[in-house]
């Protein structure tokens, strides 16, 4: 697996970076390297070979397998070690519900609050992963993807759901994410625009609804969907 970071002489030299920061990049590094599809639910987190791999030492790599282990995204068992986690149908099907009940919140609101130029800001960010589907590019789509339901909640102008959406989102929304890799693109990016519409009615109620259909849907099997895999 290649490193996502390209370090500098100083950068390997970790008494002139933060363990926090180190840390951090190691995190990012794993639920990168999940949602490309480098590590898959149930493949082993092997700390001394992440060390390695990115030119640190094992402390910052056991601090960020920790972190993910305490968010859900990693499991550790004894005997066993860190892996990937694996969710079952019944799990994922709470974390869509979860994540539908949020984000219709937010929604609601942001329908409330919603500019021209926020409008223009989520059109804009839905041209671009049209864009992505066009070049099928997975891993572009799904940044974008993210992108777009986060600026959804800062238009809602609530920080204290932002602040529990930002919280769950390495342990349960990328999981989520993951799932969506196996769906083709178009699709994905289009279903978006439906999403963008409703909010711009300016009724909270359209708006939520939209937005529970939108996150649900996804946690239906594709052969409920009615939508081809890419």
């Amino acid at each position: 697996m290649s490193s996502l970071y390209t370090y500098s002489n100083a950068e390997r030299d970790e008494k002139h970076i933060p363990r926090v920061v180190l840390s951090d990049r190691v995190k990012e590094y794993i639920v990168e390297a999940v949602l490309n599809g480098q590590f898959k639910p149930g493949d082993r987190i092997v700390e001394s070979s992440l060390a390695r791999e990115l030119g640190v030492s094992q402390a910052p790599v056991r601090e960020a397998i920790r972190d993910l282990v305490l968010l859900g995204f990693l499991e550790s068992e004894p005997y066993k070690g860190t892996s990937v986690r694996s969710f079952t149908y019944e799990e994922l099907w709470e974390t869509y519900t979860v994540r539908a009940a949020l984000e219709s919140l937010a929604a609601r609101l942001a329908a409330t609050h919603l500019t021209d130029e926020d409008a223009d800001r989520l059109q804009g960010i839905l041209d671009e992963m049209m864009e992505a589907a066009r070049q099928q590019d997975r891993d572009r789509l799904i940044k974008l993807d993210n992108r777009f339901h986060e600026t959804i909640l800062l238009i809602s102008r609530n920080q204290t759901l932002h602040r529990l959406w930002k919280t769950l989102q390495f342990g349960t929304w990328s999981i989520v994410t993951y799932r969506k890799m196996s769906y083709e693109p178009g699709y994905l990016a289009a279903r978006h625009g439906e999403l963008l519409a409703a909010l711009k009615s300016g009724e909270p109620e359209k708006a939520a609804h939209a937005m529970q259909h939108h996150i649900e849907d996804m946690g239906k099997p594709p052969a409920e969907m009615g939508t081809g895999m890419g």
